[in-house]
């Protein structure tokens, strides 16, 4: 039997792989990439074919075989096809292959009363929107308007026949850009400021863009989003769901955030009300200074409740970091590291694959820590108080407390018990890792605390009145 090459396979593999990786990143311009790089494929190609050749003692001594002839003709029809609609204004948006022609930007702008409106509700499918709350009783909006069409003349009428209005709707405002008026070989989309009375609420739903949105009083539901949310200085609600947000930070919000859906990097900072969290973050979360419990439900089989967070917590797909947390706290995740210092109440961890670093500082809470595959290293104060039962079912174990803690050892297992005191109860369980109790400071602030600013310099001595002339009413303390 005559030796298949292996030059085929391995080509269909790289473009397999770039289109993997385009549908789950779809971010990524892979199909410009492929429209301009698709040469590099035959060279690659022609290349193996040398080498399989030309190397010693080699089985591949013939030619192409059909298939790959078959093949060669379908990759330059293909990659010819996609140059050539490059060239000619086809591009991927990330909704699909946009085959409009040329961009066309036109201005603009719409004004209406807001007395007695509530709400305002955006009816506009793309485009960036950015609101404003100020002190004033009219809606307006400026901004510029993209389309995208074969010809000027075409943008033009699309141009007249998708104003922007503001149009009254009972309690509500609705800023519509009437984007479904045009034709399909046509598309249109607005980014636009809008400043509206700090009052208001927001809404918008089903709508692809950025959104961003400050200074408002009043609730803000956004529904179906796909694009970046930024919020500030909100003194309502916040309901978001997103599709693959790259983006969604919220600043100085004093009622509750519930976020859902599909997105990247997730920021969260000065909230006073309740944060629920649900869907799949593949970014980087930071989560700092939250007066109401954080709920969160997220993938990979994680799921984090806290009290209240007045330090931080950070955590990517890798690694959770926290400091500064009021429990009861329960973590629950499949593959993280897990590092947490200065906590209070209990804590419960755990961790199927990953380490566990735990430094509460004084007082020590209760704890029960388990890890699947990894270490567990707890850090306590040396004053602390604590009953302990840690178990490393197939590793070491070691403790800095002396005699009070005995250690036992069952073949490949080994056990730490013992109580320092008359403290909280500690547990600890590593499957496959050590465990390591050690001694730390008992200068560490407790969770609640903050910490010390540096001492401001000393005002320059002034000159003291005589004692005889102050009365008492003028000492202060």
């Amino acid at each position: 039997m005559r030796p298949r090459s292996l030059t085929g396979p391995l080509i269909l593999v790289i473009i397999g792989g770039l289109f993997l990786w385009r549908n789950l990143h779809p971010e990524a311009p892979i199909y410009e990439i492929f429209a301009l790089y698709w040469p590099f494929l035959l060279v690659l190609w022609g290349v193996l074919r040398l080498i399989e050749v030309a190397w010693p003692g080699s089985p591949w001594k013939s030619g192409f075989s059909g298939g790959e002839v078959v093949l060669v003709i379908l990759v330059c029809l293909l990659g010819s096809a996609m140059w050539a609609g490059y060239r000619n204004g086809i591009h991927w948006n990330g909704e699909g292959l946009s085959v409009f022609g040329n961009e066309y930007d036109y201005p603009v702008s719409a004004k209406a009363p807001a007395a007695g409106m509530r709400r305002i509700v955006f009816d506009i499918a793309r485009g960036n929107i950015k609101v404003t709350g100020a002190d004033t009783q009219e809606v307006a909006v400026s901004g510029n308007k993209v389309i995208r069409s074969f010809g000027r003349e075409d943008a033009d009428r699309t141009n007249n026949n998708t104003p922007i209005e503001v149009v009254p709707e009972g309690d509500h405002l609705l800023v519509r850009a009437n984007q479904d008026r045009a034709s399909n070989n046509q598309r249109v989309s607005d980014d636009i400021e809008v400043t509206v009375p700090r009052a208001m609420a927001v809404e918008a739903r089903g709508r692809r863009g950025d959104f961003e949105i400050g200074d408002i009083d009043g609730d803000v539901v956004l529904g179906g989003a796909h694009g970046d949310v930024r919020l500030s200085r909100l003194g309502g609600n916040a309901r978001v769901e997103v599709n693959h947000s790259e983006t969604i930070r919220a600043v100085d919000v004093k009622g509750h955030i519930d976020v859902q859906g599909e997105g990247s990097d997730l920021s969260l900072e000065n909230v006073q009300g309740q944060v629920t969290i649900s869907g799949a973050f593949t970014g980087t979360l930071d989560f700092k200074n939250l007066a109401k419990p954080l709920q969160f439900e997220g993938a990979r089989n994680t799921e984090l409740h806290v009290e209240a967070v007045p330090g931080n917590i950070s955590m990517d797909m890798g690694e959770f970091t926290a400091n500064g947390l009021v429990g009861p706290v329960r973590l629950i995740t499949r593959s993280r590291d897990i590092k947490i210092g200065r906590f209070s109440q209990t804590m419960t961890v755990e961790t199927e694959h990953g380490n566990i670093e735990l430094d509460p500082g004084m007082p020590v809470p209760a704890i029960e820590a388990r890890s699947g595959a990894g270490n567990i290293e707890l850090t306590l104060p040396e004053k602390a108080a604590f009953q302990l039962s840690a178990t490393a079912e197939r590793g070491d174990a070691t403790n800095d407390f002396g005699e009070q803690i005995q250690k036992e050892s069952f073949g490949r297992s080994a056990t730490l018990k013992g109580k320092v005191g008359d403290g909280p109860s500690i547990r600890l369980t590593a499957s496959h890792g050590e465990v390591e109790v050690r001694k730390g400071d008992d200068s560490v602030r407790p969770p609640d605390t903050p910490a010390a600013a540096p001492a401001a310099p000393a005002p320059p001595a002034q000159p003291k009145a005589p004692a005889k002339n102050l009365k008492d009413s003028e000492i202060k303390l």
